[in-house]
């Protein structure tokens, strides 16, 4: 089948040659693809509010020997209150980069392909750092590298002290007793991880109920981001500009 069709979001964007773009599509059939929207930068193309990065559109693809090209695109929502504030366009960038480099291409995951739209819609300017946790947390744990928080991961103890820690190279918490199997475990609140709990279990819709003070915020991004490079072997670029604007 020369031609096919797939609903996707765009993850990235690149120029090639004059008038040409590389996509890296991840779409709700087929994952993730990259393809040419060949002609999309001329100011006469039909196809260019389709192919921006965070746009959720329609595509009809032609398969091609070494790419893919888009023959048609039609935009189902452009997400332009992303790049209308400097944090958003940040944390989007964060999130569609994860998913780029996590994911395979021609795997679909039509669970990741919907928590990136959702996220999307969600994402504003007070809840976007706490469904930005969320959504590190449910994206790993799909992809197989669930953390164990229910009870200790190496002694399958219950947690009942409030000196807990969290191992990146065990996969999960720890109690005190057992912090020595992991000179690198991170320190977490009993009420952290909490949180944590909710994150990874709850509707994206419902994360904004949740009360996150400070000191937990930082904990969480912590244990996070250290669970990401861990698994991932390097901090994704996004990463270091969100802390730079110390968001």
């Amino acid at each position: 089948m020369k031609l096919y069709k797939a609903e996707a979001v765009v993850l990235r964007a690149r120029s090639l040659r004059e008038a040409d773009q590389l996509l890296v599509l991840y779409s709700k059939q087929y994952g993730k693809i990259k393809a040419v929207a060949h002609g999309v930068c001329k100011p006469s193309s039909r196809k260019r509010g389709a192919v921006q990065p965070f746009c959720h559109s329609n595509f009809l693809l032609h398969r091609g020997r070494q790419l893919d090209s888009v023959s048609q695109c039609e935009g189902i929502e452009i997400f332009a209150h992303l790049r209308s504030d400097l944090s958003l366009l940040s944390y989007a960038s964060y999130l569609v980069e994860l998913v780029e480099s996590l994911s395979a291409e021609g795997e679909p995951n039509e669970y990741i392909f919907m928590l990136l739209i959702t996220t999307f819609y969600l994402l504003n300017p007070v809840h976007a750092e706490i469904l930005t946790r969320a959504f590190e947390i449910k994206l790993v744990s799909v992809l197989g590298y669930r953390p164990h928080l229910e009870s200790c991961v190496n002694c399958q103890g219950a947690l009942s002290s409030k000196e807990i820690y969290f191992s990146s190279s065990l996969g999960g918490v720890l109690c005190q007793g057992c912090v020595g199997r992991d000179a690198g475990a991170l320190h977490l609140n009993k009420g952290s991880l909490e949180i944590l709990k909710k994150l990874q279990t709850w509707e994206p819709s419902r994360i904004n109920r949740l009360k996150v003070d400070k000191i937990a915020r930082g904990q969480l991004k912590k244990v996070l981001r250290n669970y990401l490079d861990y698994h991932m072997e390097y901090r994704v670029k996004s990463a270091s500009f969100l802390d730079i604007l110390k968001i």
